[in-house]
């Protein structure tokens, strides 16, 4: 305006009003159709999944056909993710263990599907203030959860009957089942029935949860991503919101672990290579 109006020079008129040159020059990006695109598929992803942070949202978009051929690397997703002001919670610091065994224990460590399995009781209430207890049980090597039940309660024949179903499903009967030393999984019932199916039990140091590390870990997650944002009225809820996360768990939500992939598709894809490796 004032070069036009006064008929001062570009330089000038720059140097009074303090403005650099460049600004004249440089035209406001244009936001493409695919950038566009991208954004509000991550700010879905957020919505769906509050506790995920750039790298799963990016690792589930990578999975879904429909971005194939589309540029997703892990520079341009997360730029794009903090512009959008997609942030989750940081984690909070970890802490140094210092009681007995703690980083010594010498684990049990899984070799291939259903060589190690761990379970653990996770609590919450309902509405009315009543306790529904989540029995979760984990593949140690896929990180597959095998079970999310929720009772009021659980003895050890109720324990019995999930690992049976999970048997069925699978068709696989486990080498060892992880767990701490709970009443439950104590119990004769239990013993007996590891016993007859041939199941080694690998029970860990009393007062050692860390040593239950998938378990636990398994558990926080449950918490966080899902029963935090709930409110559960009847055990009809607290089933459907368990098999729900099942669901998203197993087959939508990426493990950094697994190379970004879900459980399913680990175990999918191990079951391919042992099936060639036969033939």
């Amino acid at each position: 305006m004032a070069v036009e109006k006064f008929g001062a020079s570009e330089r000038f008129a720059c140097k009074v009003l303090g403005q650099n040159r460049s600004a004249l020059r440089k035209a406001r990006p244009v936001v493409s159709f695919e950038e566009a695109r991208l954004r509000a598929a991550l700010r879905a992803v957020a919505a769906k999944h509050p506790a995920w942070g750039w790298r799963k949202a990016r690792w589930h978009l990578l999975a879904q056909p429909e971005w194939a051929g589309v540029v997703l690397n892990a520079k341009r997703v997360r730029r794009l993710w903090r512009a959008e002001g997609l942030t989750c919670k940081p984690k909070a610091r970890k802490r140094r263990r210092t009681g007995p065994g703690a980083g010594e224990q010498k684990r049990l460590k899984a070799e291939y599907p259903m060589h190690v399995i761990s379970f653990d009781f996770q609590s919450d209430v309902t509405s009315c203030g009543r306790h529904v207890r989540f029995f979760n049980v984990i593949d140690e090597y896929t990180r597959t959860a095998l079970a999310i039940v929720p009772r009021r309660s659980f003895t050890a024949t109720d324990v019995v009957a999930v690992l049976e179903d999970i048997i069925a499903e699978t068709g696989v009967t486990p080498t060892y089942v992880r767990s701490d030393n709970g009443p439950e999984f104590t119990a004769a019932a239990l013993v007996n029935w590891c016993a007859t199916a041939g199941v080694d039990t690998a029970f860990i140091d009393p007062g050692s949860p860390w040593q239950n590390g998938f378990a636990e870990s398994f558990n926080a997650q449950f918490r966080r991503e899902q029963l935090t944002g709930e409110i559960i009225d009847t055990m009809a809820e607290a089933k459907y919101l368990a098999e729900e996360w099942k669901n998203i768990y197993n087959h939508e939500r990426p493990h950094g672990s697994l190379d970004g992939m879900t459980p399913k598709q680990y175990w999918d894809i191990w079951t391919q290579k042992n099936q060639l490796a036969i033939a």
